[in-house]
């Protein structure tokens, strides 16, 4: 049994192009998908980025805002978010810390698996 530690005191801060008040823990790494906790700071930014994989943007603490190429909605927890795959992606908070679970899956077929459920 391998245990993943995650959550503050756990993460890494994020210094590619983009990230601004980022930080992340990764808890998986497989063939059909990479598991990552972001947490984002009260003015921060992730991106914009564009990646090649279909995701599903898991809010599971605060809010921001998220933008999917020209569309931009608000995002709070409880609520995921279906990200396609090579659409440019900016998520963002003003005012009020995020905490979130990304799933970036490398099929298309495991997007709507996780959807469609």
């Amino acid at each position: 049994m391998e245990i993943r530690r995650f959550g503050p005191g756990n993460r890494r801060i994020e210094r590619e192009a983009g990230a601004i008040g980022v930080a992340s823990a990764l808890l998986h790494a497989g063939a059909n998908a990479h598991i990552t906790e972001i947490a984002l700071s009260d003015r921060a930014a992730l991106g914009p980025v564009r990646s090649p994989n279909d995701g599903l943007l898991i809010v599971i603490e605060g809010g921001g805002w998220l933008a999917l190429a020209d569309e931009r909605q608000r995002v709070a927890s409880g609520e995921a978010v279906a990200l396609p795959a090579g659409v440019e992606r900016l998520l963002a908070t003003d005012g009020v810390p995020l905490r979130a679970i990304l799933v970036e899956f490398t099929s298309a077929h495991a997007l709507e698996q996780s959807v469609g459920e």
